[in-house]
């Protein structure tokens, strides 16, 4: 696990979570590009696990996936791991004493478990960022109108394929708090996406 800006009273928590088969690694020179002193960001590592879609090959997953159809849903792993989370925000709101608001964040197979847990959790998450990542079937949906959530995926993306991604996210389009942007990029991350990031949490916090 990573920690960037761990401070005593940030104005904000994010949580990031990485994507299949990467580590925390992955997005500390993305979030450092941000330059948001006043937020702490908190990247765990996803459990290492065999992933059905890739011939039973042990890798670090938040759930595991048999195609990129998305049409079987690993329940389990989902709230395996949306525990995991849940459990990290409660260890440190319990050592912080100010009030600072949650965020969750991630890539692919991160964004669609930030997007799961965070509306579905008990717990008040204050935003959302999906980047290159899928909404998961969640039986009953929460605060989608109270939390802010931004997605962003681009218009080639060989892994997600951007019409799933807009499928998915069927049942939230009528939120108002809720925006779709698309770039020209396949299933990667680019610079323009910092700044939709940065603006989307200084208008959050």
């Amino acid at each position: 696990m990573i920690k960037i800006n761990s401070q005593k009273k940030p104005k904000a928590l994010l949580i990031w979570l990485h994507g299949l088969g990467a580590d925390a690694n992955d997005f500390v020179t993305f979030l450092n590009n941000l330059d948001l002193k006043d937020i702490e960001f908190i990247l765990p590592n996803a459990p290492l696990r065999p992933i059905t879609m890739n011939n039973g090959s042990v890798m670090r997953g938040w759930y595991d996936i048999k195609s990129f159809s998305f049409e079987y849903q690993d329940n389990d792993g989902l709230n395996e791991s949306k525990l995991f989370i849940e459990n990290l925000i409660k260890e440190r709101c319990a050592v912080l004493t100010s009030k600072f608001k949650i965020f969750l964040g991630g890539f692919s197979q991160g964004a669609a478990l930030s997007l799961y847990t965070g509306l579905s959790s008990n717990l008040k998450i204050d935003g959302i960022i999906s980047l290159s990542g899928y909404l998961p079937r969640i039986m009953h949906i929460k605060n989608v109108d109270e939390t802010p959530i931004i997605a962003i995926h681009g218009d080639g993306d060989d892994i997600i394929n951007i019409n799933i991604a807009k499928k998915s996210y069927v049942e939230i389009l009528k939120s108002t708090s809720f925006s779709f942007k698309s770039y020209n990029m396949a299933h990667e991350v680019i610079y323009d996406e910092i700044e939709d990031i940065k603006n989307f949490l200084i208008e959050n916090i």
